[in-house]
């Protein structure tokens, strides 16, 4: 456990800026209180209930998506795997596990031309990705990305600067 203080030079060295420490010590010594988070340094298990930040693949050390439990190679996978109408527990069964690897680049998003794309197959950013998986893209045949594409607009804060004449 981490010894509160209160910071140097603060003005609030008063009674109440001391209840308050010892209070958040307090709360901080329950035992409700996660232990993960009582030391200086925070590690998180790869499989932590709640904070989970590795691929559902037994074996598999990839770092999982953001909105699954699996590793970018292996929802590529089992977006396949459903189409042809296997069921998740088979295919997390004879699912391969991957060895770590380090960040790709995908290059930029076809959309956005300030964004990293998150998928070579797409070539799409984050955002763009989810609109066409989950969006009202999802119902249109996958050959038809292009198409899709060219009907869409840069997000806000994504477009590249003008860049004006020098005079």
């Amino acid at each position: 456990m981490i010894p509160l203080t209160l910071l140097p030079g603060r003005s609030d060295t008063t009674r109440i800026g001391r209840d308050r420490l010892e209070l958040l010590t307090a709360l901080i010594d329950a035992p409700a209180f996660d232990p993960l988070f009582r030391d200086t340094l925070i590690f998180i298990p790869p499989q932590h209930p709640v904070f989970a930040w590795q691929c559902g693949v037994d074996g598999c050390e990839r770092i999982r998506r953001v909105s699954h439990n699996l590793c970018g190679s292996h929802c590529l996978e089992w977006e396949q795997a459903e189409r042809a109408g296997q069921s998740k527990r088979a295919f997390m069964h004879a699912a391969t596990p991957l060895p770590a690897a380090r960040g790709v680049d995908y290059g930029r998003c076809r959309i956005c031309p300030d964004r990293p794309a998150v998928s070579p197959t797409t070539q799409l950013c984050h955002q763009h990705q989810n609109r066409w998986q989950y969006g009202s893209a999802a119902r249109i045949d996958r050959k038809h990305l292009g198409r899709w594409a060219l009907d869409q607009h840069a997000l806000p804060g994504c477009q590249l600067p003008v860049q004006l004449p020098h005079r």
